[in-house]
């Protein structure tokens, strides 16, 4: 829950005008190996199959940003973590359907050493999280992920600006195509960034998540009870 603690500790706040109920939780991704073995033992035989392709990096970044999600998860449904029921397959996380709550929905995303995962109730639900890069904004600009008027919108900043301009527009369009089910599968330029941090994108609600300094974090949401905007999102660490 986004603003207020329930008795299980998840923070929650439905905006004003907003049904639907969304919790961010952020993921320290450079624990020691007992906290890697710890989140890992949250995991099924499958998850841990799957995260064992990978560099050391790979592997443990799926671990906890997986185990993070379970934890999330069990803490709305009231289970452990290792028996929350989600779906072994691959790609966007989900429940199988035979837990019978077809109204939550989720997303995950990292970056360097953070990691997001994001659920909301009665909604759609896409959470994206970059790091921000210094330097040269140029091959960033150069890459064709931006429209036009994006590119020439981050060009007339000031050169110091233009990095974290980047990461907010990237964060966005992954956020929207996320909650989708599409990810980067589909031609980012079809996705239009704002200019600002709060505000829609066609039926989704845009909202910044408080990530440290260095990072971006966007979380887009599509829901029936939402009528405007929603304010920057605190997370849950």
């Amino acid at each position: 829950m986004i603003g207020g603690t329930d008795h299980r500790g998840v923070t929650e706040r439905p905006p004003t005008g907003y049904r639907a109920r969304i919790t961010v939780r952020r993921v320290d991704l450079s624990p020691g190996p007992v906290a890697l073995a710890a989140a890992a033992a949250r995991l099924s035989p499958a998850e841990l199959l799957r995260a064992e392709r990978g560099t050391d990096a790979v592997r443990a970044r799926r671990i906890l940003v997986r185990a993070a999600l379970r934890e999330l998860l069990g803490e709305i449904l009231g289970l452990p973590a290792r028996e929350v029921p989600l779906a072994a397959r691959p790609g966007r996380p989900a429940l199988v359907p035979a837990a019978g709550r077809a109204d939550l929905d989720m997303s995950c995303s990292a970056s360097g050493d953070v990691g997001l995962v994001a659920v909301v109730r009665a909604g759609r639900i896409g959470v994206d999280v970059q790091r921000v890069h210094d330097g040269d904004p140029d091959t960033a600009l150069a890459e064709g992920w931006l429209s036009v008027a994006e590119r020439n919108r981050i060009v007339d900043l000031p050169a110091r600006e233009q990095p974290e301009a980047l990461a907010r527009a990237w964060v966005q369009k992954e956020a929207v195509l996320k909650g989708q089910g599409i990810g980067l599968r589909a031609d980012m330029t079809c996705v239009r960034s704002l200019s600002r941090e709060t505000g829609r994108i066609g039926r989704w609600s845009i909202s910044p998540v408080d990530v440290p300094t260095g990072y971006v974090g966007c979380v887009a949401v599509r829901a029936a009870g939402l009528l405007g905007s929603v304010t920057r999102l605190p997370v849950l660490v």
